[in-house]
């Protein structure tokens, strides 16, 4: 089997996959709609607000060291960073009690454009790294967060490893 061949299953199973699980998370999503109940009251709710809050801090410490180290895994954390403040502001709003929706609110208004500004900076690092030299022999055998934004110099490595 050729290595495009290889590569092509590997594309249909994702694909099937992909595609199997937005069809049961769609059923899901429909039996939960219908059987949960209008009003519940629940333990550890301090534990889920402060743990989603922890996990966006530390994805945003993550980005902030692939950005100082110039490394493609940037678009993984700002990637996932974004999707946290989407997340934070949906759940800020969804379960605010009347009193507390002001302040869920000015959530919203301050996490949307910050999720916004964090997908564009990872655009911005796609369109970075959709030049040639990414095509760089030396640079497909790479880990990911080791592949550099920036491309190397003509005369070495962009910086020392």
């Amino acid at each position: 089997m050729t290595p495009h061949r290889r590569v092509q299953l590997s594309r249909d199973v994702v694909l099937t996959m992909l595609t199997v699980g937005a069809l049961a998370e769609t059923a899901w999503t429909v039996y939960l709609g219908w059987r949960l109940p209008r009003h519940y009251v629940t333990n550890h709710w301090d534990l889920a607000w402060v743990g989603i809050d922890s996990v966006q801090v530390l994805m945003l410490l993550l980005a902030a060291w692939a950005a100082w180290r110039r490394r493609a895994v940037l678009i993984l954390f700002v990637s996932i960073s974004g999707t946290l403040l989407l997340v934070d502001a949906w759940f800020d709003v969804t379960t605010a009690r009347y009193g507390d929706f002001d302040q869920a609110a000015l959530s919203l208004l301050i996490e949307v454009p910050a999720a916004l500004v964090l997908f564009w900076i990872a655009h911005r690092t796609v369109k970075r790294l959709t030049g040639t030299w990414l095509a760089d022999t030396d640079l497909a055998v790479l880990p990911v967060r080791r592949i550099p934004i920036t491309p190397p110099r003509a005369n070495g490595p962009s910086e020392p490893t």
